[in-house]
């Protein structure tokens, strides 16, 4: 396969930042060191360790030492003198306006929210310069993941949409490119998905959350295929997961695909891509082009 390459890509200059979120739940009982090198795992453990150490990082705005736990509830805060976001593609479409919504395209790797190494160079960040300020989020995309993203423009239409995709029927279809080509046209997967470690789930363990996704066999290549992806509930990770669980993993995913690696850096586009949205209450009906569902890849 060919490596994906960008035509542009967007640069900014780098900027003095404050990160800061509460502790979560899940989090509570971890050391402060711990919490860092277990959910930020792009820097060494001695890096988290020195920027405990120089104060960069805080808890309820005091300096705490490296082995300080945290409880829920607490304001967590790290101070960056001269944060250096990674570039992104500047290839985002507008692919829809309406008085209650926007629908765009969302390029990868690109974050859809401010979060770990992204503040500027993120989806809502960029439609914010453009002009499209106060949006609602209603769903999301991984950042390694490309395709349509909705966006709703006032409070009213995000609940809406918000008890659209909880109770209602929500036709997603998402294409992957996978690695191995499955014999049978369509297929499913239901493993229930949990979270392993950071930011890597898993499935298989019964007391995770139910998931299900269909599968059908778009076009077949030596040693590869494309796969319409229905996922009928909405996990996090699930379609790259039940995938991988089915035998044919993203062929280029580097935490569920075919050659793992050890410390993955969900820095690149994966070949997973949402090309469908519809949502028959409030009338809307998304879908990318023809060429948007296929992958260029040479003969394998």
């Amino acid at each position: 396969m060919k490596p994906k390459t960008f035509s542009t890509v967007r640069i900014v200059e780098p900027f003095p930042f404050t990160y800061s979120f509460r502790v979560k739940k899940d989090d509570a009982g971890l050391s402060i060191l711990d919490f860092f090198v277990m959910r930020f795992p792009f820097r060494s453990r001695e890096a988290w360790l020195e920027k405990v150490s120089t104060g960069f990082i805080k808890v309820n705005g005091d300096v705490v030492p490296d082995g300080f736990i945290l409880r829920e509830g607490m304001t967590v805060s790290h101070f960056n003198p001269r944060v250096t976001e990674p570039s992104v593609p500047d290839e985002i479409r507008i692919l829809e306006e309406h008085p209650d919504y926007i629908a765009v395209f969302k390029p990868a790797p690109m974050p859809v929210h401010a979060g770990g190494r992204y503040y500027k160079n993120t989806l809502s960040s960029i439609l914010s310069e453009k002009g499209f300020g106060d949006l609602h989020i209603v769903h999301r995309l991984d950042s390694v993941t490309s395709g349509i993203m909705l966006f709703a423009r006032n409070a009213s239409f995000a609940r809406a949409c918000q008890t659209a995709f909880s109770s209602e029927p929500v036709n997603k279809i998402y294409t992957a490119l996978v690695s191995g080509v499955p014999e049978s046209d369509t297929f499913e997967c239901h493993l229930p998905i949990i979270r392993s470690s950071g930011y890597v789930f898993k499935t298989g363990d019964d007391t995770g959350k139910t998931a299900l996704t269909r599968f059908k066999v778009l076009n077949r290549y030596t040693s590869h295929a494309l796969v319409a992806c229905y996922p009928v509930t909405g996990r996090t990770h699930q379609i790259r997961l039940h995938l991988q669980a089915s035998g044919f993993p993203i062929a280029d995913d580097p935490v569920y695909g075919p050659s793992p690696e050890k410390n993955p850096m969900q820095n690149r586009a994966i070949s997973l891509r949402h090309v469908a949205l519809e949502i028959p209450s409030l009338s809307i009906n998304l879908s990318l082009p023809p060429d948007d569902w296929n992958y260029a890849l040479n003969p394998v």
